[in-house]
């Protein structure tokens, strides 16, 4: 399966997306698209590897994507590019804070607040939009599916493994019985990635589900499930 997955990564990371008509919910679409699939090549590499116990943040990341493009795509169409444009305000609000952070404690910051606030942002007025822009929880809640609590159990178990936590040391340096240290490695759930190959097969369909309304060609915004499914 890690071999599988590493091929059909690098099927769908090859497929020229050049003429993909561009709005900004377009624009997003093949960015997670793509950096889902760059994480999964890493997965399958450290999979492969045997270190797939430390792909964690890898795997943290490539299910968050995976809620996003459901979430995105799960939203009626005339929603999206509010919706879409909702995450890019909180983004450049952040960015904005880092900045003002850096300079209040005399650190350099190349980032240009200017520029960031240069572009108009639709920013959607429905509340509920609001925060599921801004928290993950949120989305997932907003699922009238199960397939988005499914992925987010599994995002919760990787973030686990992915910060600082005291499970985490714990299980890198557990006590032996006799109160000496010992060593170890944290676990992890998806050990033969059955459940990253169903979701990276959603993940491709929403994509071109997004695109094909976003005014993409039926076969252009089919390629990427086209690649995904001829890699096997």
């Amino acid at each position: 399966m890690a071999d599988y997955t590493l091929r059909a990564a690098n099927s769908v990371l090859a497929v020229d997306l050049g003429e993909v008509p561009v709005t900004r919910v377009s624009q997003v679409a093949v960015g997670w698209l793509r950096a889902a699939f760059e994480q999964s090549r890493v997965i399958a590499m450290l999979t492969a590897a045997e270190v797939g116990h430390a792909a964690a943040p890898n795997r943290r990341a490539f299910w968050e994507l995976i809620i996003r493009m459901l979430w995105l795509g799960g939203m009626p169409q005339s929603d999206r590019a509010r919706a879409v444009d909702t995450i890019l305000d909180h983004d450049r609000a952040n960015e904005a804070k880092t900045d003002q952070y850096m300079r209040e404690n005399g650190l350099p910051s190349n980032i240009d607040v200017a520029e960031m606030g240069a572009f108009f942002l639709d920013v959607s007025e429905d509340k509920l939009i609001r925060e599921e822009a801004k928290l993950l929880t949120k989305a997932v809640k907003s699922s009238k599916g199960t397939n988005l609590w499914m992925v987010y159990r599994l995002w919760r178990e990787e973030s686990t493994w992915t910060h600082a936590t005291g499970f985490l040391a714990g299980r890198y340096a557990p006590t032996n019985d006799d109160d000496t240290m010992g060593s170890g490695k944290p676990p992890y759930i998806d050990l033969d990635l059955e459940a990253h190959r169903l979701a990276a097969m959603v993940l491709v369909a929403t994509t071109g589900d997004i695109l094909q309304a976003e005014g993409t060609a039926r076969e252009l915004a089919a390629a990427p499930m086209v690649a995904y499914l001829e890699a096997n």
